[in-house]
């Protein structure tokens, strides 16, 4: 699993969780209260600027980003047990590393055509992550909510199927985007996400001031 992270950037494990645990946690999140969240940031791609890429965006686009999110998943104690004993040791043991930092994010993309993100990078974010998909149908090709990440100039597709977790290395600055989910999805994409980052580093700004996240130190 290292060598597959530390090579192509990513891991992906299907069926990731007991089933009992998963539909317990699919409960949690398809209860829980979310808020709109609209991203514009004007000067991003200026950050990002990639000349060698001619399809990556100019420096005079915006990024952007439409998407609900929810504190109240995030911070279920059930949902930190979860990340704790499932996910927590596969991050620790890939990274050789213990007490991470983690910022959590319930994050649902409404199938109606409107919610997605632009491409971007993350590892501004952590050096690591994770995408759990908490789907409960056979996601369907044209349904959209797909991550797209680039690889040696080649779109890597991952249709967000149930109970898929994907590691994220970011320190290999690949970068992704999102999807918008089609209004003929038969569901949401929703998913839960996290960053991590060395227990002696600072909280990133972009971890600061967020009331839909859940951060643990």
């Amino acid at each position: 699993m290292k060598k597959e992270y530390e090579k192509n950037g990513f891991v992906v494990i299907e069926d990731f969780l007991p089933l009992g645990v998963y539909k317990e946690i699919v409960k949690i999140f398809n209860t829980g209260e979310f808020v709109e969240i609209n991203q514009i940031r004007e000067e991003r791609y200026k950050l990002w600027e990639t000349l060698e890429d001619k399809h990556f965006p100019s420096d005079n686009e915006k990024y952007m980003a439409h998407f609900w999110s929810s504190f109240d998943v995030v911070s279920n104690l059930k949902i930190i047990r979860m990340y704790d004993r499932y996910i927590k040791p596969l991050l620790e043991k890939i990274l050789d590393e213990k007490n991470q930092k983690v910022r959590h994010q319930a994050t649902k993309y409404k199938n109606n055509g409107k919610n997605f993100t632009r491409i971007h990078y993350d590892d501004y974010m952590g050096s690591i992550g994770y995408i759990l998909y908490l789907t409960e149908l056979d996601w369907k090709y044209d349904w959209g909510g797909q991550l797209q990440i680039i690889k040696e100039g080649k779109i890597l597709s991952h249709l967000p199927s149930p109970n898929k977790l994907i590691i994220v290395n970011h320190t290999l600055k690949n970068s992704h985007w999102v999807t918008p989910v089609s209004e003929w999805s038969k569901e949401d994409r929703n998913t839960l996400t996290g960053f991590c980052i060395n227990k002696n580093l600072d909280l990133p700004d972009t971890w600061r001031n967020r009331k839909d996240i859940s951060v643990i130190e």
